[in-house]
């Protein structure tokens, strides 16, 4: 009797150790598929709806703080857009971007909220209501913001109930980059996700890193357009995880959030994804913008005075080359600015682009071609070809530059170019010349 009883115990333990493995199997069979992940949360869809759009409560603003309880007159203003920014890479810093469409938006606004790390709970393409009584709006360096009031200003809403403003909806979507040119530039497109095609880096930045490796300060980068040679700011953060990498040097598409500061607009972007610079570059065969602080691409000839060429702070928007043949009154003076030889092998056509300013009466300055140029005398060594081009003409102002139109420069096309400024002028009238922008491209 008592064998059976122990018989019976020792398969009861067997028994009880056989199921706590078998459980054991059930629990690993049930997460081992997802690396035991924590589950994701589902946002239940809240019961909300907007009653007014981002664009009407933009046009709110006439020029002072706008006060969202107030402007409700006793009701609640809501409105509801997608987020385009995302935080994570650090290029964005306590801000949520909203925009009102996935796709062809026409509107768009920026929140303050004193909180990082946004990404995890507002990633890109998820719809929010905002509840707007409570917050307000202004401009700052002409862009809307919506945060809490502070005075005559708006700051971050508060870490402790920001989400209790700002409520996640369940859905979750695609966004479709507004595909834009630097033409079409407007107030109207600032917080907006665009896309921008044929953009590189400009020349004088290629080798450049995103941002400074060794500081924390915030760094423009000058993006060219290949279809007009315009320039637009891209605004790199210091706090950027991306900030040391180098950018890239070819030619390709631009994801960004579009904005502005005063009257400069500017790109950010989310992160080097954006980025799709992948094709050949489409630099021209000769670019002098001055920023570099030198005259390094030119070789100034003076032939009588003692006033010369020099480089100028300011230009369109900043550096230039610059003449004028004032000192303690008028002087006489013949000056030129010569390029460097520029390479034209294997080009059939080639124009000439740049931009002038001019201030004070005087002569205007010509513009000159050569192909057998080799130093010295210009007027005593090469062949010089005058051409003609579009020169400022307002004398009164430092900012009315103007625009070369196209300078065929064909001429020139298999062998080398250079490319002169002659300035002159006498002791009755000395004007003062800026030029700036200069290119050579290709056609």
């Amino acid at each position: 009797m008592k064998n059976i009883i122990l018989k019976i115990m020792k398969t009861n333990r067997i028994l009880s150790l056989m199921s706590i493995l078998f459980l054991g199997l059930i629990v690993v069979s049930c997460v081992q598929d997802d690396d035991y992940n924590i589950p994701t949360l589902e946002i239940v869809e809240p019961n909300i709806t907007a009653n007014t759009t981002i664009s009407i409560v933009k046009s709110m603003y006439a020029g002072t703080l706008v006060d969202f309880t107030e402007a409700s007159n006793g009701g609640e203003l809501i409105i509801e857009g997608y987020v385009v920014s995302n935080d994570e890479a650090g290029n964005f810093y306590k801000v949520l971007v909203l925009q009102d469409a996935p796709e062809n938006p026409t509107a768009a606004i920026q929140l303050d909220i004193d909180v990082t790390a946004l990404y995890s709970k507002y990633k890109p393409g998820r719809k929010v209501y905002v509840k707007l009584n409570g917050l307000g709006m202004t401009n700052l360096n002409g862009v809307l913001h919506i945060g809490s009031i502070e005075g005559n200003s708006v700051g971050r809403i508060s870490a402790t109930n920001y989400e209790d403003y700002i409520i996640r909806s369940s859905e979750i979507t695609t966004l479709v980059p507004k595909l834009i040119t630097p033409s079409q530039y407007n107030d109207n497109m600032i917080n907006m996700l665009v896309q921008l095609d044929n953009m590189q880096l400009s020349g004088s930045e290629v080798g450049q890193p995103y941002a400074n490796a060794d500081d924390t300060f915030t760094v423009n980068r000058k993006l060219k357009n290949c279809d007009d040679n315009s320039e637009t700011i891209l605004r790199n953060s210091g706090f950027a995880s991306f900030k040391n990498e180098l950018f890239p040097t070819g030619k390709g598409s631009i994801v960004a959030i579009f904005s502005k500061y005063n009257s400069d607009y500017q790109l950010f972007i989310r992160d080097t994804e954006d980025v799709d610079f992948e094709g050949n570059r489409c630099d021209p065969l000769f670019e002098d913008s001055f920023s570099d602080g030198t005259l390094n691409k030119w070789d100034p000839y003076s032939v009588t005075g003692a006033q010369v060429w020099y480089y100028n702070t300011f230009g369109n928007p900043a550096d230039s080359a610059t003449m004028s043949g004032f000192s303690s009154g008028n002087q006489t003076n013949e000056d030129w600015l010569i390029s460097k030889p520029i390479d034209m092998t294997g080009v059939t056509s080639a124009t000439l682009t740049f931009q002038t300013v001019k201030r004070y009466a005087g002569n205007d300055i010509q513009v000159f071609m050569s192909t057998n140029y080799t130093g010295g005398n210009p007027n005593t060594n090469g062949t010089w070809t005058q051409l003609t081009a579009a020169l400022d003409t307002n004398i009164n102002s430092w900012s009315s530059w103007t625009n070369s139109g196209d300078v065929d420069v064909s001429a020139a096309a298999g062998g080398t170019l250079f490319i002169a400024f002659k300035y002159t002028s006498t002791t009755s009238a000395s004007s003062t010349w800026e030029v700036d922008n200069v290119e050579v491209i290709s056609n």
